[in-house]
């Protein structure tokens, strides 16, 4: 047996582990992150053939809203990666359990305080244990296939994402009031410094049939940015933008989340999510199209042996060229960036404006 936590490594981790000589994974959990895409580019590599999923499908629970996205990025990325799959509904589901097999045959487990989302698997303070006792892992998996469950065919998936969604559309969720209330500095009077969450992400801002023309602008205080039909769940309030023009490539700027995501009611646009972010450095953006900052650029100018993308660890921003609405970088390749934008208004006399 192995304790697990979230302070010295991460679930994320662990899970990678015990998928080594795996062919398959069962995965028990009633939150699941929104997209699946960069676990499944994690699972690259390995052999694996079929992944169960267990999780809650709570009527006129909030939750509803976020499995729509969960289980439609699940089930596209099994299919686009010719991984089999089944979804299992347990609406008294409490426990998180992750465990690997092989032909059948269990090879390790973990149970845990953590969901698979990535607070559970990354951010938040979750402990379990890792057990290898094949007998046990046994008994485990017996007792999950003996509670009442439900196995959903495809067409149920699919009608149950189509009614999620369209109630989604009808009914966004709404705004959820803001108060001028804080108490951090009391928890971290005693702290020299707070720890951040802030994530970064790269965005692209126009599309290929209308690319952003080198005589546009994004606003010098709070823009608008959009993201696609599916909900931009990774980005929430606090996050930094650093945006980039389709066409030209080169960067617009970098803008710090301040509300949303919203769904933007009665829109036909592919690009109905949007979130309202404060442009950290309005004196490039003013002048964006005077440098010549591509993505290719910021790229070359980066030590080529270190990962530039948050968790597939990637060293390359192709996903780009597929259509992505973003992708999350690490904290030093868009420190990287960051330090370009502002260099470039310093070296021609401007003073930008600090995180």
């Amino acid at each position: 047996m192995k304790l697990l936590n979230n302070i010295y490594s991460n679930h994320y981790n662990e899970i990678k582990y015990i998928l080594l000589n795996a062919d398959e994974l069962q995965i028990v959990s009633p939150f699941l992150m929104e997209s699946f895409d960069d676990f499944f580019s994690q699972l690259k590599g390995l052999d694996i053939k079929h992944i169960s999923l267990t999780t809650t499908l709570k009527d006129n629970d909030p939750d509803l809203l976020k499995k729509s996205n969960s289980l439609y990025s699940f089930c596209m990325n099994c299919q686009k990666n010719s991984i089999g799959y089944c979804v299992s509904i347990d609406n008294k589901l409490h426990g998180k359990i992750y465990i690997s097999l092989n032909s059948g045959a269990p090879l390790k487990g973990i149970i845990t305080s953590a969901n698979f989302t990535n607070y559970g698997l990354e951010t938040n303070h979750e402990w379990g244990v890792l057990i290898d006792d094949n007998s046990q892992l046994l008994k485990l998996i017996s007792e999950i296939n003996s509670v009442e469950s439900k196995i959903l065919s495809n067409k149920e998936l699919e009608e149950i994402i189509k009614r999620i969604d369209a109630f989604l559309q009808a009914s966004p969720k709404p705004r959820e009031p803001k108060i001028s209330l804080s108490v951090s500095d009391i928890l971290n009077k005693q702290k020299n410094t707070v720890t951040s969450d802030k994530r970064y992400f790269i965005k692209p801002v126009g599309v290929s049939d209308n690319p952003f023309s080198e005589d546009r602008k994004l606003s010098p205080d709070i823009q608008e940015l959009h993201f696609s039909k599916r909900k931009p769940t990774a980005v929430r309030e606090g996050d930094i933008l650093i945006c980039y023009g389709v066409g030209t490539a080169k960067l617009l700027g970098y803008f710090e989340v301040i509300e949303g995501p919203y769904f933007l009611e009665g829109t036909s646009s592919r690009w109905p999510w949007e979130v309202k972010a404060k442009n950290l450095c309005p004196e490039y953006s003013e002048r964006w199209n005077t440098f010549n900052n591509t993505i290719s650029s910021i790229q070359s100018l980066y030590n080529a042996t270190l990962p530039i993308t948050k968790n597939n660890q990637g060293k390359t921003l192709g996903a780009l060229n597929f259509g992505a609405d973003k992708i999350q970088l690490t904290k030093e390749f868009a420190s990287h960036v960051i330090n370009i934008i502002e260099d470039s208004v310093r070296e021609t006399g401007s003073s930008p404006h600090h995180i």
